[in-house]
């Protein structure tokens, strides 16, 4: 926890100080402003910043490197020795040295830790991931419009006579104006190279602009995948019913379970996900999210850890509409069914109610351990969420845990006693 709390720190400062130096020596080398005793102090802090992070990188690495596999330290032989030229060009002092003041632009190589550090970041935070991406896309812009606007300033200097100050903002205003292609003719080039230059900085604008509207398309539609895929049902139910004579009255309950699904946040398939992993994190994943709901049921309760295990490996989600029937008297039995959320009746041949089943209930393993037609007819009162166990599964359980499997016979018998008792006095 220190060392992770010490190395944010240290990374904090390299970041911020990078920053600033390479915002800084290319307004240094246009307007020749390291003369003065403060940024000839800042140059000096940095030389030793730089330098103290040459080497604190270095032994990360190596500490790295030493709780790693050994083909692990093959890989980053490559990577120890680019990140440590790179480090060691942004720590020389070029303006120490008798070499064109352009060598200090070497500096700016530090912007690739930078690079690295937030390529990091997005791996760590996925639940924001796209964000951080326009956010890191907003900074890389934003430092290369400065590197342009210098870039414009050292070439068509004759064209701004103001001081320092308005001829960079001017500058920087040329230069958004070109990327955003909000409208040229202000600044009017003169020489080939000014016109080459202006070309090249318009062209570079018609791709951000292109980059900045498919990454905000891409994150409106990766923000909410079950509202897309709501959309896109309704699009398919409307492309649908232009051919097909359907009743207003079942076009409306199809839109309202649409609807649920998308509010219950169902309609991003869940199951394809899971089904991509591997088996170890599938069964954590499943664990997870059917923990709370196989914590309410009471056959559950008590029981070992492996056989919930498999049977939250083998549930299957599925929702019901107000009014369905899960299933019907005399109906051959093929699953189990376990409430998640919502109320349902269950009812006898002539229509009459027996019990009302709620979140945490289960119903129709009476059937599959008698191996009998259903004794009973389950409809929904409201849209109810469900997991659905199959006959297969639930008999295989069933003979690989004999011990569970006669704790839930017994749970069973005394619920279909319940139920015979129930409605003889119903009666």
């Amino acid at each position: 926890m220190g060392k992770n709390y010490q190395d944010s720190i240290w990374h904090f400062i390299i970041i911020l100080i990078t920053i600033i130096t390479a915002v800084y020596i290319p307004l240094r080398l246009i307007f020749s402003i390291g003369h003065y005793n403060f940024f000839a102090v800042f140059e000096t802090v940095i030389t030793i910043l730089f330098a103290i992070d040459l080497v604190y990188y270095q032994v990360s690495l190596r500490r790295l490197r030493d709780h790693s596999l050994p083909h692990h330290q093959e890989i980053r032989i490559g990577q120890r020795l680019f990140w440590f030229l790179a480090d060691l060009l942004a720590a020389i002092p070029f303006f120490w040295l008798p070499v064109s003041p352009y060598f200090s632009l070497l500096r700016v190589l530090k912007l690739l830790r930078i690079a690295q550090y937030m390529h990091d970041w997005r791996l760590t935070t996925l639940k924001y991931s796209e964000y951080f991406k326009m956010g890191f896309f907003v900074f890389w812009l934003l430092l290369f419009s400065h590197y342009l606007a210098c870039g414009w300033l050292a070439l068509a200097r004759e064209l701004y006579k103001g001081d320092n100050v308005s001829n960079y903002v001017s500058a920087f205003y040329w230069v958004i104006e070109s990327l955003t292609t909000v409208g040229y003719g202000e600044i009017i080039p003169t020489t080939n190279g000014q016109k080459i230059y202006a070309i090249l900085v318009m062209l570079t604008g018609v791709g951000v602009y292109g980059y900045i509207i498919g990454n905000v398309a891409s994150i409106l539609a990766k923000r909410d995948p079950a509202k897309s895929q709501y959309f896109d049902n309704l699009e398919q139910l409307n492309a649908f019913v232009r051919y097909r004579d359907i009743p207003a009255g079942l076009q409306k309950r199809i839109k309202e379970y649409y609807a649920y699904i998308w509010k219950k946040r169902l309609g991003f398939d869940e199951m394809t996900f899971l089904s991509a992993l591997p088996m170890g994190l599938r069964t954590e994943v499943e664990l997870h999210l059917k923990c709370q709901v196989l914590d309410k049921i009471p056959l559950f309760q008590e029981l070992d850890n492996s056989f919930i295990e498999e049977v939250a490996l083998n549930l299957k989600p599925d929702v019901y509409t107000p009014g369905e029937f899960i299933c019907k008297e005399g109906q051959e039995s093929d699953k189990m069914f376990f409430v998640i959320k919502g109320e349902l009746l269950v009812l006898r041949q002539d229509g009459s109610v027996i019990n009302i089943l709620r979140d945490g209930d289960f119903f129709g393993e009476i059937a599959l351990l008698n191996n009998q037609l259903r004794s009973a007819s389950v409809q929904a009162v409201t849209y109810c969420d469900l997991y659905i166990l199959e006959k297969e599964v639930f008999i295989y359980l069933l003979e690989r845990y004999p011990e569970i499997g006669a704790h839930i016979k017994k749970v069973a018998f005394e619920r279909q006693q319940n139920n015979i008792s129930a409605s003889q006095k119903s009666s």
